[in-house]
């Protein structure tokens, strides 16, 4: 009889040290829940075209979707084609959701950032190519797109048989002329000889356009295409008439199979990173200017694996200028200041285009 009374009392003792680690392991979870709740931070970007355009805003979408991933404490949403009359409603509708980061994707967005961010001062709001702040509250990203692109010029100064290199581009901003320019200065620098023929396609994202202008050049004698718009189209004229092709935004070898020899491409996941993390640490305003512009060493530039069309010279070649970029012993655009890049707009001797 004491016995089972003992077993009685020895069960119930277990059972209430079981119910008092259950209770303490619910109140570590629902803290730490409650913890997570607490630090989440609201992130944005609103894009300028489509996902599936394969360039610049699938790029933008590939660089939001890893730093979401890689910092937990985010809490993310999309926009896809809120850049027009509607943007500064799309910006105040997420400012008014708690939204505490918006970056609004595109060079196009200047405006309604100037329009919207100062009635919010507690919401950061990131001009993606943009060149100046706007308000207290607002930064600029970009990458340096000229660092890749003079090493693309390199391959295709040096691969040319006609020494015609055709360029569709998108608009004459100075983003676009200083892409030109470090391409054609790349182009030089092995080929001396070589000229990059320059066409306006008129806007960001046509790839009716795109392909057309493509096609012209390549009816001017270009036997290697390269561009600066967003679609995947020059990919296909080249693909199409036989000549070679070097992409811009993103990797699109899968679009030109047979005449793919390397592309420069966008990572956007370390600065928004970056810039997450510095809001969230409270750090933000000690960045330089609010500007971030990174760079091959930075990783915000990336050149894409060369195909098996590109010899191994030229490789060789374009990877030891790469490092020397990187290590920072060879500027693109010696002498020249950040405010100065921002503002070129003239073409380099061996470009054959107008300016508008």
């Amino acid at each position: 009889m004491i016995y089972m009374k003992y077993d009685k009392m020895k069960k119930a003792t277990k059972i209430v040290v079981t119910l008092i680690l259950v209770a303490v392991l619910l109140a570590v979870v629902s803290s730490f829940l409650w913890e997570e709740r607490e630090h989440e931070l609201k992130v944005a970007v609103l894009h300028i075209g489509p996902i599936g355009d394969s360039g610049w805003t699938y790029e933008g979408h590939l660089g939001a979707q890893a730093m979401a991933e890689e910092l937990p404490f985010v809490e993310l949403s999309e926009r896809e084609e809120a850049c027009g009359p509607d943007a500064p409603q799309i910006m105040r509708e997420y400012a008014e959701a708690g939204y505490k980061v918006i970056f609004c994707h595109s060079y196009n967005f200047g405006e309604y950032i100037q329009q919207v961010a100062p009635n919010y001062p507690d919401v950061i709001f990131m001009w993606g190519a943009g060149v100046e702040k706007k308000a207290p509250n607002t930064g600029i990203y970009f990458a340096r797109m000229y660092e890749g692109e003079f090493l693309a010029g390199m391959v295709a100064g040096a691969m040319t048989k006609t020494n015609r290199i055709g360029y569709a581009a998108a608009l004459p901003t100075s983003e676009v002329v200083r892409t030109i320019d470090a391409f054609a200065k790349g182009v030089a620098s092995v080929n001396p000889d070589a000229k990059v023929y320059v066409e306006w396609i008129g806007e960001w994202y046509n790839p009716k356009k795109e392909k057309e202008t493509a096609l012209s050049l390549i009816d001017r004698g270009c036997d290697i295409i390269t561009h600066h718009s967003d679609s995947y189209a020059p990919a296909q004229a080249a693909e199409e008439s036989g000549v070679y092709y070097i992409s811009f935004n993103s990797d699109m070898r899968r679009f030109a199979p047979h005449a793919f020899l390397t592309g420069v491409v966008w990572n956007w996941a370390p600065i928004m990173t970056d810039v997450v993390k510095a809001v969230r640490e409270g750090t933000w305003d000690e960045y330089p200017g609010q500007d971030w512009w990174y760079g091959l060493a930075e990783g915000g530039v990336e050149l894409a694996p060369f195909s098996d069309l590109v010899p191994e010279d030229v490789r060789e070649m374009v990877e030891e200028k790469k490092q020397v970029i990187i290590e920072g012993e060879f500027e693109v655009f010696p002498g020249m200041t950040d405010e100065e890049l921002r503002e070129i707009y003239y073409f380099e001797p061996n470009v054959v285009g107008e300016l508008p």
